[in-house]
Order: structure tokens, then C-alpha cells, then sequence
């Protein structure tokens, strides 16, 4: 399976591309797919890290991490796709309301008509009409952007990645981590009852530490803080820096975001909300013609009802 298909591009959309346009979309979303599933594979071992601390056990870690990883991965692929909104594009006229598109091609005259028609036919008057609007297309790149909608995203994968960046350096330095703890531990137990050495730095008879010797994740942040100094902020920012890419290039990349996929699929929307209109409009004739008729024939027999009433 390709990976662009991973985020939901469908090849078939583009056929009436050229070629190399369309292997260079599918390079380009192939990238992007990369990116997703680098992303998401990050967040999936930073949540296993998590849950081994938490709970002590792998099996409940490592599907903890699956599903989390399912998760981000998801929500970014969300992210980008409903950022391909077409601003500036003159496609965003008619994709934001199909009815402009109805109006300019004459199709709400066809609402009487479109009954005496085969579907076949309501399917080529939506394609001539997708045709027709592929050849006004226009793109405006300095068009303004929903700037609250854009900040919604960044400050959410923000949030993601330096949530997930802790966990990854948890096992990059575990080894160092388990040193600082372990030194610590001598000193906790000089004193009588001390409820860190006890609960926190003791394991349980049938939950032995796995990777990092100690039951707190905020004792296991800290001592990862203390012992990074600002080299922390450099891989929380390194972490950062993969988690915004994806979005960077969507928000940036003209190619993309005014791109020969987005028209695509932004013509096959149209053209298939207009098909489903004008079949929709042949349909309830049919309907309506088909209710009279049924009206008629309860007239007909509530008559003869009434009259054999009235006879006896």
C-alpha cells in the first residue's frame, strides 16, 4: 500500500492529470505520510515509557503505546488534511457553497425535468459542468488565512510533543536516570520511615522496576531536568522542530495547498454533490407521482367504502 494512501489521498482522483503531476503529488503526500508515521511511532515509545513506569508491566505498556500512537497519529492526519481548506482559490466559491455552481450551469431550471432523464445523462451534465470549472480556476496565494483555526493546531501538536519529548529522553538517559536514583537512595534511607524511599524507590514483590527504578514520573522528570540542564531545552526543541514540520510544509507550501490534488478533490466533491442533487430532484418526482397515485387510490376505495356503508 502506498503511503500516501495512509492519510487518505486517493490516486484515482487525478486521472485526467498529467502523468508526472501526478507522480509528483503522490511524492510529495508520500513525504508527508513519512513524516505522520515518524510522528506517530515517537509518540507510541514515549507512551510505552510512560505506562512502564506507571504500571510495570509490558504488556499493558506496549498497547497502551500502540493505541496512543494510533491516536496521534490520526489526529495529525486530521490536521493537515482539513487544513487544505482552498483559500485564495476561486474553487473555494463554489466548494464552500455548491449552490453557486447550480445557478451558474442553470440547474435549478432542470428540477421539473430532470425525472424525464437517465442517470447516465445527470451524470454527464455534472461532469461537463466540473469540467467547465476546472478551466476557471484561479489561485490567489496572498489570500488570508483563519489564523485561530491555524494557532488551534499548533498550540495542540505543540502540546503533543513536548508531553512525548520527556518520554523519549527518559530512554535515551534511563541508564544515567537509574544512577541519580540510586544514589539518592542511600540517603533517603538513613532516615526512619521515609515515605519517598519506602513507596517511590522500593519496588513491590510481584511489580519489579522495568527501565526506570522508581514509581513517580514527576521524581523521574525532575532528575531527568536536573541532570540535562539546558541540553533539555535543545532535544525539546529538536522533538518540536519533527512534530511541526508536517504542518509547516501544508500551511507553507503553495504546491500543496493549492495544489493539483486539492483541485482534484475539491472538483470530485463538487461534481458529485451535483450529480446527487440532480438524481436527487429525478427521485422525489418519482416519489411525488408515485404518493398521488397511491392518494387517488385510497379516495377511490374509501368511496366505494362509504357508498357500501351507505347502501346496507
Amino acid at each position: 500500500m502506498p503511503l500516501s494512501q495512509q492519510i487518505g489521498i486517493d490516486k484515482d482522483i487525478m486521472q485526467k492529470l498529467p502523468a508526472e503531476v501526478v507522480q509528483r503529488q503522490l511524492f510529495i503526500f508520500n513525504g508527508i505520510s513519512l513524516m505522520l508515521l515518524v510522528i506517530g511511532l515517537i509518540s507510541a515509545v514515549s507512551a510505552t515509557v510512560y505506562s512502564l513506569i506507571l504500571f510495570h508491566q509490558w504488556f499493558i505498556a506496549i498497547g497502551v503505546g500502540i493505541f496512543i500512537g494510533m491516536v496521534v497519529f490520526n489526529l495529525y492526519r486530521l490536521f493537515l488534511m482539513t487544513g487544505l481548506d482552498l483559500k485564495g482559490s476561486t474553487l473555494a466559491h463554489y466548494h464552500i457553497k455548491h449552490e453557486n455552481l447550480y445557478k451558474e450551469h442553470n440547474l435549478h431550471q432542470l428540477e421539473g425535468t430532470a425525472y424525464q432523464h437517465p442517470d447516465e445523462i445527470l451524470k454527464g451534465w455534472a461532469q461537463a459542468a466540473k469540467d467547465k470549472l476546472r478551466d476557471k480556476i484561479s489561485i490567489n496565494p496572498a489570500a488570508p488565512r483563519n489564523a485561530f483555526t491555524i494557532a488551534v493546531r499548533v498550540f495542540v501538536m505543540a502540546l503533543l510533543a513536548v508531553i512525548f519529548a520527556n518520554g523519549l529522553e527518559i530512554l535515551m538517559f534511563s541508564q544515567q536516570i537509574n544512577l541519580a536514583l540510586a544514589e539518592l537512595k542511600p540517603i533517603l534511607q538513613q532516615q526512619p520511615n521515609d515515605w519517598t524511599y519506602t513507596h517511590i524507590l522500593t519496588p513491590t514483590a510481584n511489580e519489579p522496576f522495568i527501565l526506570i527504578n522508581a514509581n513517580s514520573l514527576l521524581l523521574t522528570f525532575d532528575t531527568l531536568a536536573a541532570g540535562l540542564g539546558k541540553w533539555k531545552l535543545l532535544l525539546d526543541v529538536m522533538v518540536l522542530a519533527i512534530y511541526m514540520i508536517p504542518l509547516l510544509v501544508i500551511y507553507r507550501s503553495t504546491e500543496i495547498r493549492h495544489g493539483a490534488y486539492v483541485q482534484e478533490l475539491a472538483l470530485h466533491e463538487i461534481s458529485k454533490t451535483t450529480y446527487h442533487y440532480l438524481i436527487t430532484q429525478k427521485y422525489c418526482h418519482i416519489f411525488q407521482e408515485q404518493i398521488k397515485g397511491l392518494k387517488l387510490e385510497f379516495r377511490k376505495y374509501d368511496h366505494r367504502t362509504n357508498k357500501g356503508a351507505a347502501a346496507e
